[in-house]
């Protein structure tokens, strides 16, 4: 089902008459396009207006210059909808709500539905479908007037909460808010929504969280729905576990899971011990997984299996593993 959204909880700050406010629109340009002034959650945005039925769209680059420096917040994020562009074609946009839409001197607009358009080439375009749930839009000249100002709230169907928690996990990921991510994910699980990119983002996060009896019951779930789909995906989860049930002190099923972890990856670089042991291949990320394997076998007190991963991974140039083969004597 589609999740129901505001689409605008309108307020009106007005100078002069109550029943209707005036917009001017400044001459337009070469290209026929004609300029209004507004601002962004308090920010000027050059923006164009259309007598179109339109609602308000972005560019990219503006939504992240906005984004990047705070103007448009993670909870801004509302989610993914299709979109049909004034062109006739379609396109899956990104939607999220603007807290606070000035434009002119006249209207404030509050908690109104935007969306990010790829296409798109001006900053920020306001359509007539923008205004038309505040009352009746007409243009005169140069001017926009809203008249009959009507303060309903009105609502639309193109948010999918599913694609909005998706939206908002990347988000947060992308803004090193692991817990929140763990969040979103964990409502995505809760609606047994997670698809196979966002439980192994989930796998990842609760990891690097320490959350390890998660990790475990959702890294599990993953590859018996996924193992063998994607030898890098294949490769974190196996070395997520494997750091999970070392920290749990349960170093048979770590040293196993470490294993598989580490053939992954010479599957996925076609690679071996051999090119490793020959110096042909050198990689931080495997020379660290082999040398968890070879501190867990240490634990266990099995020196031959303790020299030869620690050695690999020294030659694989992980730094830690280089001062251990030094400091034990171990030739790499």
């Amino acid at each position: 089902m589609k999740a129901r959204m505001l689409a605008a909880a309108l307020a009106l700050l007005c100078q002069g008459a109550l029943a209707q406010s005036v917009i001017t629109l400044q001459d337009a340009d070469e290209d026929g396009r004609q300029m209004i002034e507004a601002s962004v959650n308090g920010v000027g945005v050059r923006t164009y207006y259309t007598d179109e039925n339109w609602f308000v769209s972005m560019s990219t680059t503006t939504y992240l210059f906005l984004y990047e420096n705070g103007y448009i917040h993670d909870n801004d994020v509302k989610g993914l909808t299709t979109l049909k562009l004034p062109d006739g074609s379609s396109s899956k946009c990104a939607s999220f709500v603007i807290r606070k839409l000035k434009v002119g001197d006249h209207v404030l607009v509050t908690d109104i539905p935007a969306f990010v358009v790829k296409k798109q080439t001006v900053p920020l375009l306001i359509g007539s479908t923008a205004f038309s749930s505040l009352g009746d839009v007409t243009r005169e000249g140069n001017k926009i007037v809203i008249g009959d100002l009507e303060p309903d709230v009105a609502v639309s169907d193109v948010v999918d909460p599913v694609d909005s928690l998706r939206l908002a996990a990347q988000a947060h990921i992308d803004a090193e808010e692991y817990d929140l991510a763990a969040d979103c994910l964990a409502s995505l699980l809760g609606k047994g929504a997670l698809n196979m990119l966002s439980q192994y983002q989930y796998s990842v996060i609760l990891n690097l969280l320490g959350r390890d009896e998660e990790n475990i019951a959702v890294s599990l779930d993953w590859l018996a729905a996924n193992e063998g789909k994607s030898l890098t995906m294949d490769y974190w989860i196996f070395n997520g576990l494997g750091a999970s049930y070392a920290r749990m002190k349960e170093n048979a099923k770590a040293i196993d899971f470490y294993e598989k972890a580490a053939s992954a990856y010479y599957a996925l670089y076609n690679t071996s011990e051999k090119s490793v042991k020959a110096g042909d291949f050198r990689d931080d990320n495997l020379g660290a997984t082999l040398y968890r394997l070879g501190r867990l076998y240490a634990a266990e007190g099995k020196v031959q299996k303790t020299e030869s991963r620690c050695s690999l991974a020294a030659k694989c140039g992980y730094q830690p593993a280089i001062d251990f083969c030094r400091q034990y004597k171990i030739k790499y």
